[in-house]
């Protein structure tokens, strides 16, 4: 990849902080500050993926709110429920895992 040289004005002690960095690393100034630009860079992408994603699961929410009816499951209407259909279903698994086998 080609180079440019570019000029950017940091904090004295900033720069203290990094070359004292880039002495622990044995490199120099410009690749310390190069990786840590690329690292930059790469959470800001990260993170715009991740707002991404939770904005359409929030449409997702948002489309599918009111779709569950209490009198289409009323098995799961008492709290607890929920958590008793879950271990229903896993011991149900695990005898259907143990029979197979």
């Amino acid at each position: 990849m080609k180079s440019v040289a570019t000029h950017i004005t940091i904090p004295e002690a900033l720069v203290k902080e990094i070359d004292e960095q880039a002495q622990k690393e044995h490199r120099d100034r410009s690749e310390l500050l190069r990786d840590a630009i690329r690292f930059y860079l790469k959470e800001q992408r990260r993170k715009n993926i991740d707002e991404q994603r939770m904005r359409r699961l929030l449409q997702g929410l948002e489309e599918s709110a009111g779709c569950w009816k209490d009198e289409v499951h009323p098995e799961l209407r008492e709290h607890g429920d929920a958590d008793r259909l879950r271990k229903n279903l896993w011991e149900h698994d695990q005898k259907t895992v143990t029979h197979d086998s």
